[in-house]
């Protein structure tokens, strides 16, 4: 047998082990538990100069901005939905927020250029937290994009299926893997 599977083994042990062990330093009237989660994690790195995938990325998908929220406080929800769903057109996603990891870098003496997009689908984002709020936790994702040592862009993910296969819920799985999907096609479609 392989050294894969002897390790997988060993995770999955370990995992059973700790799954709902209590966490240090909570006091026991809180009932806290600790569940270790196994998360595949993406990195794609393309040719493509970053100021071109950023300028893409930004001119493609639409931001999720104040007058969604407006809609939802004033609970024009039929609005709401149809002004979501022009919204994520054509890819699937919005942005909710970009952090601007590279430039925060001054703080130690020197700027990158990379940001983490934080990218939502808040009518899939509905569906899932409705089956398990805690889906609410990787909601919206977040996709670090940032100029490699090449000249070209790297982005890196947590695979949405394996954020939301923790909740063992098939019609979770079902919407996590569309995203799953619909995150590749996004960046295939600003690398190209």
């Amino acid at each position: 047998m392989s050294g894969r599977f002897f390790l997988a083994v060993a995770l999955l042990s370990a995992s059973l082990a700790l799954e709902g062990a209590a966490v240090a330093g909570v006091p026991e009237e809180l009932r806290a538990s600790d569940t270790p989660v196994v998360i595949n994690h993406v990195i794609i790195e393309t040719s493509t100069p970053y100021q071109l995938v950023t300028s893409r990325l930004d001119d493609e998908v639409k931001r999720f901005d104040e007058s969604y929220r407006k809609l939802l406080k004033d609970n024009k929800i039929d609005e709401l939905r149809v002004k979501l769903i022009q919204g994520l057109e054509p890819d699937g996603f919005m942005i909710h927020f970009v952090a601007q990891q590279g430039d925060l870098l001054a703080l130690e003496g020197k700027r990158q250029r990379g940001n983490v997009y934080y990218l939502g689908n808040v009518v899939a984002a509905a569906q899932m937290t409705k089956l398990n709020f805690s889906a609410a936790l990787y909601a919206p994702l977040r996709l670090n994009v940032y100029e490699n040592a090449h000249g070209g862009t790297t982005f890196e993910y947590d695979k949405p299926s394996t954020q939301f296969g923790q909740f063992h819920n098939a019609d979770i799985d079902e919407v996590a893997r569309s995203l799953d999907d619909h995150l590749l096609r996004l960046i295939k479609k600003v690398s190209a």
